[in-house]
């Protein structure tokens, strides 16, 4: 009975395994399943790089292209016999969740006793729509059919480089743009097995910069396909499109004039605006008069290049109707990029509260994003180290000191952010002191380049009216800090 069993789930794996050879697939996403395979004829020892724009269909491809290389199906069918070791990388474990969909989607699956769908080369695997495999940290273990003995595990690029130190792979497969800091790391787990690199990635504006990743392309150090959203592109052969031209003129009606080209043309930089914020207005500036019990937020952003920290003073308060006031900056004029300590960024937070005649014990919110890219810093930085230099110019014991809170980020928050920050702008609910001429400068001016020196103090804001507007639901609590 139980080998009976076993046939007729290798039967089942083979119709199902059957199914992801007949799949019908675009010719972009044909192109990307076979480049690097032993069936491509330019294949060499480059890392591939698939840069597509929204909807093209990369999940569904890079799926198919990662089962067929574990099973030796397909373009694969004449690799080199044996189990394999994958490593998937994504920005989150919510960016992570479309690309897990599409492979349980084309794993062989039965129905188990209890009526549950189970994946029947790897029975231990278990999937939740919209949370993704479940597992700490989360794999797939193959431990039937053609692709017996393979591995594969999930990791994310918040974990940094040390979630895959000592991790040695034939295959790396990161999945949207990843960050400089762990390229070095990425080639250094494929080392040993002479395996490859598969990136798959839309840009947008919450990316981290992709310049690095462009000078490798542009020094065909990278094998590289680009495949902008047409209808020729989502056509599979003999079927009709995923989407009418009509229906792709629409989309691209709703984005911003700034995505345009990274969502629907798959293009390295967004478009350059004359300003980004474009609800921000000159009649915001004005006398600041925060009224008694309005709570204080100090926020702020490490830059990892000189002069980019960034901070600002913020009083607010939700009822009856949110209302923001912008009472002082740290910030650096762009014309004069000197680097800073964290010890004189404490200083200068500091001055910024003395002028307002407050001290650190009037602040009810500390909050800071850590540094990115620490290790490309030319004057290291950190909240740890900004708190210790808090605490010494304040004369208090460290432990005394309330910590700095870490922004939360997930996918798409760049572009919330600052959504809020023009919704704010554009009710009018906010007023700037006018010695906040950092701020005004890159309100007017800045252009949505994530390069530019001008986005710090717009960031360093925006933690702050975030972190403020978390509270519009709850019940608002009157500090009780003496003002």
């Amino acid at each position: 009975m139980v080998a009976r069993a076993q046939n007729l789930s290798e039967i089942d794996a083979g119709l199902s395994a059957g199914a992801l050879d007949l799949a019908a697939l675009t010719t972009p996403q044909s192109e990307w399943v076979s480049m690097g395979s032993p069936l491509d004829p330019d294949r060499d020892t480059r890392p591939l790089l698939w840069l597509g724009a929204n909807q093209i269909g990369k999940s569904f491809a890079q799926a198919a292209k990662l089962l067929h290389f574990i099973r030796r199906t397909g373009p694969y069918a004449k690799r080199k016999p044996g189990p394999v070791r994958v490593a998937v990388i994504s920005i989150s474990k919510e960016q992570i969740e479309p690309l897990m969909a599409k492979i349980w989607d084309l794993l062989p699956k039965a129905v188990n006793p209890k009526g549950d769908l189970t994946a029947i080369e790897a029975p231990s695997l278990q999937f939740e729509p919209g949370f993704g495999f479940r597992g700490k940290p989360p794999r797939i273990k193959f431990t039937s059919g053609l692709g017996k003995g393979s591995v594969v595990v999930f990791a994310t690029y918040q974990q940094g480089s040390a979630r895959i130190a000592g991790l040695t792979a034939d295959v790396i497969l990161l999945d949207e743009p990843p960050p400089e800091s762990m390229w070095g790391e990425v080639c250094l787990r494929v080392l040993r097995l002479a395996g490859q690199i598969w990136i798959t990635m839309t840009i947008t504006p919450d990316s981290p910069p992709q310049d690095w990743l462009k000078a490798k392309v542009d020094a065909n150090q990278i094998r590289f396909m680009q495949t902008p959203l047409t209808v020729r592109n989502i056509k599979p052969p003999g079927l009709p499109p995923f989407l009418s031209a009509a229906k792709i003129a629409a989309m691209r009606a709703q984005i911003s004039e700034a995505e345009r080209p990274l969502r629907f043309d798959a293009a390295w930089e967004g478009a350059t605006v004359e300003q980004w914020l474009s609800a921000w207005s000159g009649e915001l500036v004005g006398a600041c008069r925060p009224p008694p019990g309005a709570r204080l937020i100090v926020s702020g952003d490490h830059g990892i290049r000189p002069g980019r920290q960034g901070a600002a003073l913020i009083a607010y308060i939700q009822t009856p109707t949110p209302r923001y006031w912008l009472l002082g900056e740290v910030c650096c004029d762009p014309s004069n990029m000197k680097p800073t300590t964290s010890k004189q960024d404490a200083e200068n937070i500091k001055k910024m509260l003395d002028s307002w005649g407050y001290s650190w014990e009037h602040i009810d919110d500390w909050v800071f994003d850590r540094s990115a890219d620490a290790y490309r810093q030319e004057v290291k930085k950190s909240n740890k180290l900004l708190r210790l230099h808090l605490a010494e110019v304040y004369r208090v014991e460290q432990d005394r000191f309330p910590r700095l809170e870490v922004p939360y980020k997930t996918g798409g928050s760049f572009i919330q952010g600052f959504s809020l920050l023009n919704s704010i702008f554009c009710e009018r609910q906010i007023t700037v002191d006018p010695r906040c001429v950092g701020f005004v400068r890159s309100c007017q001016k800045w252009n949505g380049d994530k390069r530019s020196p001008l986005k710090d103090i717009l960031d360093s804001v925006r933690y702050g009216l975030e972190n403020a507007a978390k509270t519009k639901t709850a019940s608002v609590v009157v500090s009780q800090k003496t003002r």
